[in-house]
């Protein structure tokens, strides 16, 4: 099936919305029943539309969640809470495993180098495929502490059949490029 018909996107609501009041708006003109139904119908449709978008969670939908559930466990400390996302087979494009992350993670929230971090513009290049395995995906992130650092992740998530997408290493660059900073974590 197609994500587009789980991921509640607002052009599908507008496409819906506007159908439903052209009709509404010919069936006052009218007053043809047909006209009634119909907008009773797409209005139904917008209701169907919404109720996949909360019962169905797609991959790109699972991935933006975890992304934004990790940063949301850093930002309250909790690194066991954002190592459940990372994947086992962790490694980052500076060669730390995932235990050497977590334990760089804790050194830094311990001695305020990190005190909270913020996530946005998550972008996922192509579309998430559990057959091809591996995903890449791209956001900005912003690490407030011992001083302020903007930088840009390529993090690439890998689907686990018993975790679902975690994230099985990144690479840092420089805010809206693809150049690598010369240090990595």
């Amino acid at each position: 099936m197609p994500d587009w018909l789980f991921e509640g996107r607002t052009n599908v609501y507008v496409i819906l919305a506007a159908l439903t009041g052209l009709l509404v708006l010919v069936w006052w003109q009218t007053r043809k029943r047909w006209c009634l139904i119909a907008a009773v119908v797409m209005a139904g449709l917008i209701g169907i539309y919404a109720i996949l978008n909360v019962a169905v969670e797609t991959d790109r939908e699972q991935i933006v969640r975890k992304v934004n559930e990790m940063t949301a466990a850093v930002n309250a400390h909790k690194l066991d809470a954002a190592f459940v996302h990372i994947s086992d087979q962790f490694r980052s494009h500076g060669g730390k495993t995932k235990q050497e992350l977590r334990t760089a993670g804790q050194t830094y929230l311990e001695q305020k180098i990190v005190e909270r971090v913020d996530v946005w513009d998550i972008g996922i290049e192509g579309q998430p495929s559990r057959e091809k395995r591996e995903v890449h995906v791209r956001f900005s992130v912003k690490v407030h502490g011992g001083q302020e650092f903007f930088t840009d992740c390529d993090a690439l998530f890998a689907f686990e059949p018993e975790h679902g997408w975690r994230m099985k290493g990144f690479r840092l660059l420089k805010p809206q490029t693809n150049e690598e900073w010369s240090w990595q974590i």
